[in-house]
This record gives C-alpha cells, sequence and structure tokens, in this order.
C-alpha cells in the first residue's frame, strides 16, 4: 500500500479511538491505568515457505521484543476499555517480483482497542480480553531502496494477569494472540510483563 494511503487510514483509526475514549470519560472517576510491557514474539503465516529459501526462525524468542503501552478506563467494576499502542519486532513476509513471499527482519507496529473483563484472584485479579486493531508492518528486501510498509486490520484475545503492589502499583503479565490481515496473513503472540500505574 502507498505511503499516501497509510497515513489518512491511520488517522482516521486515531479519531475513532479518540472519540471513544472521550465518550468514556465521564465513568473515568471509578479506575483508570496506565501500563508498559515488554516481553517476546512468535510468529505463524498461513504458509511458512519462503520464496528463495530465505526462512528467518517464527518461534518464540525475547530477541524478536514486543513493546507495548495501554491506557484503561474502567467502565464498570470488573470491566475495562483500552487502547494499545505496541510494536513487534519480528521477521515480516513481504510479496517479491516472482509472486511469492520473501522473509526479512521488521517490525509491525500496532494500535489496539479492547474489551477487558476481570475476575478477582486470590494473588490480585486474572483477565480476558478481545478487540480489533490497525497493523503496520515495515521491511525491506534486499537491495531494495526504500522500506515497504503495508498497513491492514486485523484482531487480537488474550489472558492478562495483575499481580498489587500497592493500590496504585502492580505488575502485570500478558499473553495476546494478534491475527492480521497483511499480506499472507500472519499471526503473532506476544508473551509480556510489566508494570501498571492505577489512578
Amino acid at each position: 500500500m502507498p505511503s499516501s494511503l497509510i497515513l489518512p487510514a491511520m488517522k482516521k483509526t486515531f479519531i475513532l479511538l479518540a472519540i471513544l475514549v472521550l465518550g468514556a470519560l465521564p465513568v473515568a472517576a471509578q479506575s483508570t491505568e496506565f501500563g508498559v510491557l515488554f516481553g517476546g514474539s512468535a510468529r505463524s503465516t498461513e504458509s511458512n515457505t519462503a520464496a528463495g529459501d530465505v526462512n528467518l526462525d517464527d518461534d518464540f524468542s525475547l530477541s524478536h521484543n514486543s513493546v507495548e503501552f495501554y491506557y484503561g478506563i474502567e467502565l464498570e467494576p470488573g470491566t475495562m476499555f483500552k487502547v494499545r499502542v505496541g510494536r513487534i519486532e519480528t521477521p515480516v513476509g513481504l510479496a517479491n517480483l516472482a509472486g511469492g513471499r520473501t522473509d526479512v527482519e521488521g517490525e509491525v507496529e500496532h494500535i489496539d482497542a479492547i474489551a477487558e473483563y476481570r475476575f478477582s484472584e486470590p494473588f490480585g485479579s486474572a483477565g480476558l480480553f478481545a478487540g480489533i486493531g490497525l497493523y503496520r508492518q515495515t521491511g525491506e528486501i534486499a537491495g531494495g531502496l526504500d522500506e515497504i510498509s503495508e498497513t491492514d486490520y486485523g484482531f487480537l484475545a488474550g489472558v492478562t494477569a495483575d499481580f498489587p503492589l500497592s493500590r496504585r502499583y502492580g505488575v502485570v503479565l500478558d499473553a495476546t494472540h494478534h491475527w492480521t490481515k497483511l499480506p499472507f496473513k500472519p499471526r503473532y503472540l506476544t508473551v509480556s510483563g510489566g508494570l501498571r500505574l492505577r489512578f
């Protein structure tokens, strides 16, 4: 997708997410939180055979690192609305001149809107979540003059656990599966841990 078409698509998504957040602000007095997560990832695609015998390791690795930031608003007890932004360093599949796929090292950036349902546990809370996101992958085929960037939507779902250190601070663990509509329909599993700050 040409870069001139990527920016308008991302602007529309940011505007939609901003409207959703602003619409939820009247109930923000119950609880809001901010978090940052670091971890690793694994990739799978509909076809794991790349053109030109270029096969990069798709297995889970911390070297395929992921970073995510989120802002959450409690809509009602046990239900959160979250906006997450993140980046995954991972092999990406790019279409080559032969019509096949070439794997190169790249990254996937994403912004997601999710609903999360939490359950009280002896250690703190556990949660299930699902949502929709906008994904952009970038990479460069060897010998290419420019970076190739492609954008499409996708879905995500996962589980999370919150271990409170105090009412305000806590440790968060997260496992997320991303299903994207990018070329060759890559899927990503991220497993992360980090800190959250509750207001």
